[in-house]
């Protein structure tokens, strides 16, 4: 069992059969992206619609944290930059496109605990009302990028934060694919941290949040990535070997 757990999944054989770089990612990406985006969404309304905290994972730095209306521009690099990034940074060799599938696996079962967590231990995030109440007085673009955000995204799925391990996983797979380029490394990587930085002064997370999707992360890279990574080094081995 853990054996195919750490192997290449059989979801990504169409894929594999994509030659060009942007039609493998986009592959990829289509596989993926949508079902994830779809459960997020519905775990969302569940929570919402049972209209239950399970705790409440305030600490007092929350009230010290201000809000800053323009971080929403950092925040949605999420969908921008962070979930695109292989588009930008992969390689087209074997060893990355196999590479990638190991970081949309564990981004999967980072998703997966999430959902879990979402519907069986959620947390309202109430301190949102500090940003509804400022924005009701700033009419304009910033206004109205909050309100398409309040629409999609309900007050829960707190934690762990996915904008912050979605972000982290996809840096990491970044800084591996620009191992030669440290500029590009810790520009990526200043980014991932501001990105979230933003997901508190939005007021879309508590601080907790953070903690625990960076905890989420570091667990799913000992037990899945790294193990995944290695299994790819035994098979070029192998191969080479042969």
């Amino acid at each position: 069992m853990r054996e195919k757990f750490l192997s290449i999944w059989p979801i990504w054989n169409f894929a594999l059969k994509r030659e060009g770089r942007i039609q493998y990612v986009l592959s990829v990406g289509a596989l993926m992206v949508p079902i994830l985006t779809i459960l997020y969404l519905a775990t969302n309304r569940l929570a919402a619609s049972m209209d239950y905290s399970g705790w409440d994972p305030k600490f007092g730095l929350d009230d010290q944290i201000p809000f800053i209306a323009e971080s929403i521009f950092i925040y949605n690099t999420l969908f921008w930059l962070f979930i695109p990034l292989p588009l930008y940074c992969m390689p087209n060799t074997e060893r990355y496109r196999k590479e990638l599938i190991v970081f949309c696996q564990a981004i999967i079962v980072v998703n997966f605990i999430s959902y879990l967590v979402f519907i069986f231990l959620p947390a309202e995030v109430y301190i949102r009302d500090t940003a509804v109440q400022e924005m009701a007085s700033r009419p304009g673009l910033l206004s109205e990028m909050y309100e398409f955000l309040w629409v999609l995204d309900k007050p829960y799925n707190a934690w762990p934060s996915l904008h912050v391990s979605i972000a982290t996983m996809m840096t990491l797979f970044g800084i591996r694919c620009w191992n030669d380029k440290p500029v590009l490394q810790w520009g990526i990587g200043i980014f991932c941290v501001l990105m979230c930085i933003s997901i508190m002064t939005t007021k879309q997370h508590f601080v907790w949040d953070l903690i625990s999707g960076w905890a989420l992360v570091a667990a799913i890279w000992m037990c899945q990535v790294r193990p995944g990574l290695d299994r790819l080094d035994v098979e070029s081995l192998n191969e080479a070997a042969s």
